[in-house]
Formats: structure tokens, C-alpha cells, sequence
């Protein structure tokens, strides 16, 4: 049986019924790194990132015994992300720590890996550099937009439908749209595009 040939719901019930790694182990696969830059976008701050990520994954493993397939396994992925990342903050909020929305750290070379990630091999180095100024710019601006707005945004460039969004959010799909187009329109306005 070749394991990425198996729907999401078939590798869950594999891994329920067997126990065996590999079987979640290729769900993560799967979604590693369009969670992970869904992840890093919202919070901004990679430490943070990886900790939100660590534990998404985590609930996600100890909830799957439970789990009931009633829509996309990736609309319940990002739903548990998006709730982790407010625990997050919730708890550095009762710590006293203010470490919202950081910008995300350039090593010695002015690298940065989430950047890095998202570079293709195609572009020589000014078109790299145009495209990395212009993901930054992108990146500041949608720290900028409220939550409620920001995470719009973030779920739908993650190709999430609008009604997918509003019923990861628990949102009227007419509210989903009325953020998403604030949130676009300010990120113009921020631009100046």
C-alpha cells in the first residue's frame, strides 16, 4: 500500500486502528510546510513559530482517536493552528512577555528561512532580491491588518475558500468577505499600490 496514495480520512484510521508512525507521519508530510508558513505569517516571530507548530501537531495526534470526518482534514488542521496560535498568545499575555508580532530575524547574511522557503531556483539574483523586497513588504503589511482581518487573509492565500474560512471560524461567510476585502484594501493602502 503506497501511502501517499491514501486520502487524509484513510491515513487516519490507519494510524488509529494500528498505531503506526508512518501513517501520521505522511499526514505531516502533507501539510508541513503550507501550515508551517500559515503558522509563521500569522505570528511573525519563528521561535514562536515553531512552538505553535510543535503544539498544533501535537493536539492534533492526541485528538485523532476522536477525530470525525465531517469536512477536509486541512480545514481542521489550520482551525486547531489558528486556535493554538491564540493560546500562544494568551499565555505570554498572562506571563506579562510582550512579544507580539516581531519581525522575523535575518541571520549574518540577511537570510531569513521562511523567506528562504519561499525563493524560487528560477530567478537570478535581482529578480531574487526585487521578489524578497517586495514578500517583506507584503509580510509588514499584513502584520498590520487587525486579527480578525489578518487571519482571513493568511487562511485564503493558504487556498482556503471563503466558505471553508467561515466554517473554520465559526464566521458568517458575509463577515469572512467583509474582512477579507478591509483587509486587501488596507494592504493596498499600506503599499500605496
Amino acid at each position: 500500500m503506497r501511502l501517499e496514495k491514501l486520502k487524509d480520512g484513510e491515513l487516519i484510521s490507519q494510524f488509529n486502528s494500528t498505531g503506526k508512525e508512518k501513517f501520521f507521519g505522511e499526514l505531516m508530510s502533507r501539510y508541513n510546510d503550507k501550515l508551517f508558513n500559515y503558522i509563521i505569517r500569522k505570528v511573525g516571530v519563528m521561535e514562536n513559530a515553531k512552538d505553535i507548530y510543535q503544539n498544533t501537531w501535537l493536539k492534533i495526534a492526541n485528538s485523532l482517536p476522536n477525530y470525525k470526518e465531517e469536512g477536509k482534514f486541512s480545514n481542521y488542521l489550520f482551525f486547531v493552528a489558528t486556535n493554538a496560535s491564540y493560546d500562544h498568545f494568551r499565555k505570554i499575555k498572562k506571563d506579562n512577555e510582550n512579544l507580539y508580532f516581531k519581525s522575523a530575524s535575518f541571520d549574518d547574511d540577511g537570510k531569513n528561512d521562511q523567506i528562504e522557503s519561499l525563493r524560487s531556483d528560477d530567478l537570478n539574483p535581482e529578480e531574487e532580491n526585487i521578489e524578497l523586497e517586495s514578500k517583506e513588504s507584503i509580510n509588514e503589511a499584513i502584520a498590520e491588518l487587525p486579527e480578525n482581518q489578518r487571519e482571513v487573509v493568511l487562511l485564503r492565500s493558504e487556498g482556503f475558500s471563503f466558505k471553508e474560512i467561515s466554517e473554520m471560524t465559526d464566521v458568517s461567510i458575509n463577515s469572512i468577505l467583509s474582512r477579507y476585502r478591509y483587509g486587501i484594501d488596507k494592504i493596498k493602502r499600506i503599499m500605496k499600490v
